[in-house]
Order: C-alpha cells, then structure tokens, then sequence
C-alpha cells in the first residue's frame, strides 16, 4: 500500500526499516501496536475528519510507543508528548487536572498543532518534523536554506539531530505497518485489527458538564458501573475529582448520560479542599489531627498509600471538614 507522503529512497529511511525488521524490534512495534488498540480508532477517525495524512496515526509510536502516560526525560507527558510550556491554547494544565494524560483530548491538540504548522509551512514533511522541533526552530532553519524541503534541512544539517530523525522513523514505521504481509513480519495492521478497535466505545462517548468538585469514583458507584473503567475514560482529573470553581467535562460510556445526571443530582459535591506544603516533622497522622480528618481521606484525595513518605515541599489536598 504506497503512502499519502512522500516515501523518496532515503539512507535514513532505510536504516529505520531494517532496524524494526529485526526480531527484537519487530517485537517493539507490535507491542506498541497493542497498546493503541483502545485509542487508534479514534486517533485515525480525527485524522480523517481533519483532513490529515493517515499515517500520522502512527506519530504516537514515534512519541511514546502509544502509552498513555509515557514521560520523556524532558517532562513531555502523554501519548503525543506535548511539554508543559507548550499546551496552550490546546490543552488545560492545573492543579486539578492534566490533559496531557486524556489520549483523547491530546490526540486533538495534536491534529490542531499539526494542522497549524501544515498551515504555516506548506509541507507535511517540514509540519511533522516541526512538531519535534518547534515551528520556531524550523522557521529559523527555513530562513537559512536555500530549499524549503525538509530533506534539504536535513543535508546541510541545519535542524536537529534528533528532528533529522524523528520524520524517517515515522515514514519507515508507517510504511511495515502499513505493508506489514509485504515486509514478512508479524504485526497488527491497518485493515484486520483486533476486534476491540471497531468497538466504537473506545471512539464515541456521552459527556456531562459540571462546574463543582465531584469524585470520579463516588460517580461510578452512584451510576452503578465499573470505577476502573470510569477512570480510564477521564485520566486527566489527576487528583480523582473535577476542578471545585471551573467547567469539567466528564467522559462516559456512550448512551449513559441519563444515569449520570440522575447520579449527580443525589451527590453532594466535594468541598473545595485545603492546600498544604508538607513541612519538616509532618506525617499523614499529624496532618489529619491537624484537619479534623482521618488519614485514609488524605490518601484518597491524593492517591497516595497510608505507609507514604513524606517528602518536604510535597503538595497535599485535605478535604474540608
């Protein structure tokens, strides 16, 4: 199956495609595979609908191997590895929730990102290597060629290392995954995968908006269905519960919008919760006689185990009396 993007007989290509049709590698790529399966529908559907390039459902195997809560030694977070300082406008980061570890909403930002660079350099190529390396480091390098090509950049070595990369590991990874029966080699392709990726509960889902402090879990309890899978739906509440003074938007299993709004109205929301900075002396005991609450409440509240260490400048949340 050819590409939509320019495959040109490049070294670097090459050296991709050899490196994943080893063995050990070609295990790397099927299991990076596998994790995508409860995502790739989705990711490939918002592609399509935004008009992007189809093998840039396979940029989250370049980024994070399509795990969801991969963090690079940078401090990029997520399945499409956005920074903390490069979120805005696409994502929201705080204190009470992390976007970066919804698969979903980062696979959005990441069409929006893409499609904006696409929209300022013209050129596939140049708009995925940006994505690596900024559009501001690709603009300065386009200012210095002579040739607005990326493989031009990439000769006269005027982007970085890592960029020069980061394009050929994708062309080379989407071209097996794409023509994996060609290349000899065992992995989930783009036409026969696994049934669970046609489910379109991992793709379409009902939404409520709430602007209090409700908990994930006592949600799933009320509604009757399975916390864990709750959970797995709105991973970017990183504390377990929505943000107490602004607009949250919980994701739930398709067709089960009612039940919530039938839930919600028999919960109480959670006081807004204190803000405390572990001190030298501190303990989980002594931080809940303090708060008139008990140490399992704290741990709760902040995923934490009761034997926990305390670290002095750690963050904790204390629910309200």
């Amino acid at each position: 199956m050819p590409l939509s993007l320019p495959l040109p007989e490049r070294a670097e290509i090459e050296r991709f495609r050899k490196q994943y049709l080893d063995p050990k590698w070609t295990k790397v790529l099927y299991d990076a595979l596998e994790n995508a399966i409860d995502y790739r529908l989705y990711v490939r559907k918002a592609l399509e609908t935004a008009g992007l390039p189809p093998e840039l459902e396979y940029l989250p195997v370049v980024e994070s191997n399509y795990k969801t809560n991969a963090k690079s030694r940078s401090g990029a977070l997520g399945l499409w590895q956005f920074m903390s300082n490069s979120v805005k406008p696409f994502l929201t980061l705080n204190d009470y929730v992390d976007e970066r570890l919804d698969p979903w909403k980062e696979t959005d930002a990441a069409i929006k990102k893409l499609k904006e660079n696409y929209d300022i350099f013209g050129d596939w190529l140049l708009a995925i290597g940006a994505y690596n390396c900024g559009a501001g480091a690709m603009t300065r390098a386009l200012a210095k060629a002579e040739e607005k090509s990326f493989w031009y950049l990439c000769d006269k070595n005027l982007i970085p290392s890592q960029t020069q990369l980061y394009v050929p590991k994708l062309l080379a990874i989407a071209d097996l995954a794409l023509n994996s029966e060609y290349f000899g080699i065992d992995i989930p392709d783009h036409e026969e995968e696994y049934e669970v990726l046609y489910n379109e509960a991992n793709a379409v889902f009902d939404y409520i908006t709430v602007d209090k402090a409700y908990s994930i879990t006592t949600l799933a309890q009320s509604m009757r269905i399975d916390t864990t899978e709750l959970k797995r739906l709105n991973p970017s509440f990183i504390l377990g519960f929505t943000h107490p003074s602004a607009k949250s938007s919980i994701r739930l299993p398709l067709g089960t919008e009612e039940i919530a709004r039938a839930a919600l109205e028999t919960m109480e929301p959670m006081e807004f919760p204190i803000k405390y900075t572990v001190v030298s002396g501190d303990s989980l005991w002594s931080i809940s006689r303090r708060y008139g609450c008990t140490v399992s409440q704290i741990c709760e509240l902040n995923g934490i185990q009761e034997n926990a260490i305390l670290k002095i400048g750690k963050i904790l949340y204390i629910p309200s009396k």
